[in-house]
Parts: C-alpha cells; structure tokens; sequence
C-alpha cells in the first residue's frame, strides 16, 4: 500500500482514529484532528508510511472477516476488533497509536479544550534574561582535572 493507497483510504482511516479516540462532549476525535497529521507525517517518512499501511491493511483483513465492514460494527466491536489487531500487529498498531494520540493531542482545538493556550510559550511574558556570561577563560586553561580512562 503506497501513501497514495493509505489516503484512498482516509474514510477507513478516519473511522480507525475515531476508534481510538471517540469524540466526547466538546472534544472532537481523532478523526477529525489527527487524520491530516497522520497523513502528513507519513508522507515524509516512507518507513512510518510502511508502518500505517500495515497496520490499515491489518483493518482492512478485519473487515473482510466482517459482513458489511469494519463500518458496520459497533463502536465496541470495533475497539475489540482493534484490540485483536494489537495484539496481532504490535509494532504497526504502536505506530498508529502514537502517531494518532501526537496529531490528537497537539492539535490546538484540542490544547485549548484542555484549557491550555496553544501557542508557544516564550512570547506570553516567559522572558530568558539577557546576562553578561562569566569569563570562563581561567576554567578552560587549566585543563581536564580528570584521568583518561
């Protein structure tokens, strides 16, 4: 499965993603915020692209065992059949976990739902004083104080 194969895929994707993290009360799933992330990141790394590709083809053989689909389950069908794939294809799946989870969790409306502000951090009044460095000429003169080993 190429990258183009795994965003042919987006709606399979999305419907995985959302799995792992449901939308609950005003926070979106993963689906919605982390599906553009996962895209990306593998896009730019062609083993991470291996590892989603097989990880969504491990779904993609869960569905074929499914009548009508890994869309037809259940939400807790779907978590335990994702909990098969797991235990199954151990490496891919962490992939896919940590991937989504960094996409999900970085994503500003997700930041700011957590009541956090998500921008970066120096500008909001975190000022790094500006001092005159010690002479350290003396200290690098004397040398090691230490033995070669």
């Amino acid at each position: 499965m190429t990258l183009g194969a795994l965003a042919a895929q987006r709606d399979l994707l999305a419907l995985v993603l959302d799995t792992l993290v449901p939308a609950t009360g005003e926070f979106p799933s993963a689906g919605v915020v982390a599906l553009d992330h996962l895209l990306a990141v593998a896009a730019a790394s062609a083993e991470l692209e291996s590892l989603l590709s097989r990880a969504l083809q491990a779904v993609e053989e869960a569905e074929r065992a499914v009548d009508g689909g890994f869309a037809r389950l259940s939400p807790d069908e779907r978590e335990s059949a994702l909990r098969r794939i797991e235990r199954s294809h151990a490496e891919p799946f962490e992939a896919l976990v940590r991937h989504t989870y960094d996409g999900y969790y970085g994503h500003p409306t997700v930041i700011a739902r957590l009541g956090l502000d998500p921008g970066p951090l120096l500008p909001r009044g975190h000022c790094v004083e500006v001092a005159d460095l010690p002479d350290l000429a003396r200290v690098t003169g004397r040398g090691p104080i230490y033995r070669r080993a």
